[in-house]
Order: C-alpha cells, then structure tokens, then sequence
C-alpha cells in the first residue's frame, strides 16, 4: 500500500475552543497567555489563535465548584505522609535504576550483532537528519512535517480538564474527513504519535484524508480541573476506571460536536484500548458513538512479566503499604520533574533502562536516533491509585479490572439487543509482547478460531469477557514485535498502517 505524505513545513495555530474550528487570522487574534502553550523554541512560531469562553460554558453540569476545605491537621497529616513517601521512593528508585542500566549495558553486549542484519532502508533511516529540534510540544512536530494543529479541551463529568488536538493537511479546512481518535498508553501522552517524522500515524491517518484527534488523559498533558489542584489529595483521586467511564466519552463527545459526525473512529495503544474496553463493557451504548475500534497491544490480559522481579514484588504488596511507598497523589512524581530538570539525552539513557528493564520492551524495531523524543512524552504523571488498579486487577488476577464477566454480570436480553448494533473490532498485537498476552484476550471472543489464532497447544480460553457491541472483525499478529513496536516500529508503514486504513476504509461503520 502506497502512503503519500506532503513534507513542506507550514505554521500552525493552537486553537482552544469547544466550538467548530472557526478562528480570524488577524494580529488581533494572536495570544500567547495559555501556560500550556508557550513557545518552547527560539524563532519557532508558534502563534495561538484563541476563542475565548465564559468560564460557565467549562463548567461540568455534574460537578460542584467550591473548593473542599482542610483543617490544618488534615493539611499537615497529607503533606507528612507525601514526605515519607518521597524519602522512600527515592532508594527504591535510585536502586532499580542502577539494576536496569546494568541490565541494558549487558543486553547491549550480547545483541551487538544485530545491527548487521538491518535492511538498507533501515539503516537509510537511521542515519538520516530529520532536522528536528528536541520539544515536548505536539504542535511542533506537525508543524515541522507541514500540517495544522489544533488544541481544544474536553471536560470530563468529574471535571478534569482534557488537552486534545486536531491535525489537518495544510492550506486546507479542518474536518473534511472521518473523525479519528488515537488513545495513548500507560505513562504516555498523546505525542506518541507525532515522534516517527512523516510515518507518524497521526500524520499518516491525515494524508490518506481523515480528521485526526489525539486524546490526553486526565493529569498527561497539564493538571486543569474545574475545582481541585494539583496538590490536593482530591485531585489525584482516580484510576482506570474513571478513564474508562469519563475520559474517552468526554473526547468523544467533544469530537462529535466540534466535527458533525455522529461516529468516531478509535485506535488505542495499551492502557488506551483497557480504557475503552472497561467503558464498553460498563456502557455498551458507547459503541453508538464510535465507527471501529483498532486495539494495538491491548492491556487486558496479563503476560508473564508479572511472575518476575520487580512487577512480581510490586504486585504482591497490600493496598496500605502500597500507598505509603508511593503517597497518595502522583505516582512517583518526581520521574517527570526528573525530565523536566535533566539533559534529554541522559533522560533517554536512564528511561529507557528503567522501562524496559520493568516491561521488558526493547528498541530493537526502532530508529535509535529517535528515543531521545520518545522519552520526552514517556513518563508522564499518573496518579498512584491507577497503579493500584493495574497491580489489583491486571498483576494480582491477571486481568484488567472493571471489565464485566459475560457469564455471570450482562443479561441475555441485554445481550441480545446490543449484539444488533455492534461495531467492529480489530485486535493488533507482536508474538514477543510480554507484557501484555493478546493471545488470551482474543481467545475470549466467539469466533476468535476465524482469525486464524488456532493453536492447538493453547490452553481453552480461561475469560470470558463482556463486550456485548464488540464483533471481533479480524486479529493480527505480527512475528517479532514487542509492545511499543506498533506505534514505535521502523516499518510500521508495511504492518500496522496498512491494517488501520483497511479498517477504517472497509470494515468501519460511519453512519
């Protein structure tokens, strides 16, 4: 399949609004006062063209504005038991570091072959200068590749504050295709999918003529909400569940009404397809809103990594201990000031140790020379209490959490009236992904034996999970691939791209 991408560069404007995208470009209209915004470069433009809003049209019609009142007992108990928990994250840090840079050095000496057996094209690739600078800002990148961007904010019913952004084709109007939203993993943000130059997939998805939205998690990509901050306890108050039941309805809905279209595509990387998942199984009617879902790597069932040190050890902890090692608010927050404070090049070298020392995801797909920008949107904050989600459901069970169990929680009758407004499903995932076992989660579906994921050594499928407007349309597994490698890959042009357009061009339902 021939993917054609327009690489001439052209300034974007950053457009906040719940409204259409309607912004006057006049000197008039240019405002930089959004902290979120600010120029990250010298002689970048990076011009916002911002609507402004009455602060009542923000307010979530579910949520109580007054800021809760603490004693000061309260305030003193909640900022000594964070303090204590600094003091103990920092040697539990320091010491896993120090194993998973060793562990590094020493696979690197044992894969030091590898490289000789790298393609021309690959090796074409890696040697290449894209002429990029080195940002935490999505707008630049797509600025760089030559396409418009867009930031807009969803609400969500407990009042975060969601940064999203919309990508279009340069010199042309926004939304002149399908709605797409692509949906990041754990520790991630929505850049992950600018980082590949012209072959990210959020330009790609553009170029073949889609409408292109990236979404943020609560806390990812800045920490808004209509009544907490970010150093209230309250604030950090939630986990994979709120994700599922208010963060991605509250993108898609602020998609459909920007857009016009009553269906959006989704594809979801990791924790981003555990999000959907858990909210089409706790709200099928959701599915009346989206055209497909594309899961990458879903994070549903468990690989064998969590039989091993450390995620073994973390696991096995107690909700109380859990909470006092690693506090109350963001989950050992002090990764991202790290990221923030250090050289990019060194916080490569130790992220990338850590992560994949943890998840045991390597760059052996990747172009090396372009980790240094992953890792400028990898970590980023979450909250402690969805760690807690992950170890309780998915480590301690071997299964996401909040997703409902067909046999025993969904009504036949229920079931039935559901199953004639199904969407379809497209599961992608690599045969060394050992994080994640999507094998398993396949083999939960009825029919999973079409979808050529017959194994006679398999066991029989031990889930049975309850997707009810979920028909499983096609599984692809792709030999060699490990967790990141179907958004990260070097050849993600000749694998997961042709799949995702295929889906959305045959199998998606748009209206």
């Amino acid at each position: 399949m021939h993917l054609t991408n327009d690489r001439n560069t052209q300034p974007s404007a950053l457009v906040t609004s719940e409204d259409r995208d309607t912004c006057p470009q006049s000197p008039d209209s240019v405002s930089q006062d959004d902290p979120q915004t600010e120029p990250l470069l010298n002689g970048y433009n990076h011009d916002e063209c911002s609507i402004a809003m009455d602060p009542s049209l923000l307010q979530s019609p579910h949520h109580d504005r007054k800021r809760p009142s603490r004693s000061w007992r309260e305030t003193i108990h909640d900022r000594s038991l964070q303090a204590l928990s600094f003091c103990l994250t920092i040697p539990v840090l320091t010491v896993f570091t120090t194993i998973a840079l060793f562990d590094t050095a020493k696979r690197r000496h044992n894969l030091r072959h590898e490289a000789d057996a790298w393609t021309e094209e690959r090796l074409q690739q890696e040697h290449r200068n894209p002429g990029e600078q080195i940002t935490q800002d999505d707008t630049y990148y797509a600025q760089r590749w030559g396409y418009q961007c867009h930031t807009h904010q969803a609400i969500t019913k407990d009042g975060h504050i969601l940064k999203m952004y919309r990508f279009g084709a340069k010199n042309k109007p926004m939304g002149q295709g399908p709605p797409v939203l692509l949906c990041h993993g754990l520790f991630q943000a929505s850049g992950a999918f600018v980082l590949n130059e012209e072959s990210s997939m959020a330009f790609v998805l553009v170029d073949q003529g889609y409408d292109v939205w990236t979404g943020n998690n609560r806390a990812v990509a800045g920490f808004h909400h209509l009544q907490y901050e970010a150093d209230q306890v309250e604030y950090w108050d939630w986990g994979l569940k709120e994700l599922g039941l208010y963060d991605i309805p509250a993108m898609l809905d602020h998609i459909r009404t920007t857009s016009g279209h009553s269906r959006v595509a989704l594809i979801g990387h990791s924790q981003g397809n555990a999000q959907v998942f858990i909210a089409l199984s706790q709200q099928p009617e959701l599915a009346d809103k989206m055209s497909c879902f594309i899961a990458l790597a879903p994070a549903v069932v468990a690989g064998h990594l969590t039989h091993r040190f450390p995620l073994r050890w973390l696991i096995q902890l107690d909700e109380k201990p859990f909470r006092i090692l690693f506090g109350r608010k963001a989950f050992i927050g002090i990764m991202t000031v790290a990221q923030k404070l250090l050289p990019a090049n060194l916080m490569q070298v130790l992220a990338y140790s850590m992560f994949s020392y943890l998840f045991e995801w390597w760059d052996h797909h990747w172009i090396q020379r372009r980790k240094i920008k992953y890792f400028q949107f990898t970590p980023r904050p979450v909250s402690t209490r969805l760690l807690l989600d992950w170890m309780l459901g998915w480590g301690q069970k071997g299964v996401c959490r909040f997703i409902k169990n067909r046999s025993t929680d969904v009504d036949a009758q229920e079931q039935k009236l559901y199953a004639q407004k199904t969407i379809p499903l497209v599961v992608v995932y690599g045969t060394d992904d050992y994080l994640v076992d999507g094998a398993a989660f396949v083999r939960s579906f009825e029919g999973y034996d079409y979808h050529a994921v017959t194994i006679d050594d398999l066991p029989l499928p031990r889930y049975s999970f309850s997707f009810p407007t979920l028909k499983l349309a096609h599984v692809e597994r792709i030999p060699g691939y490990e967790h990141m490698d179907c958004i990260w890959g070097f050849d993600n042009t000749e694998t997961t791209y042709p799949l995702i357009l295929n889906t959305l061009q045959e199998k998606a339902r748009w209206t």
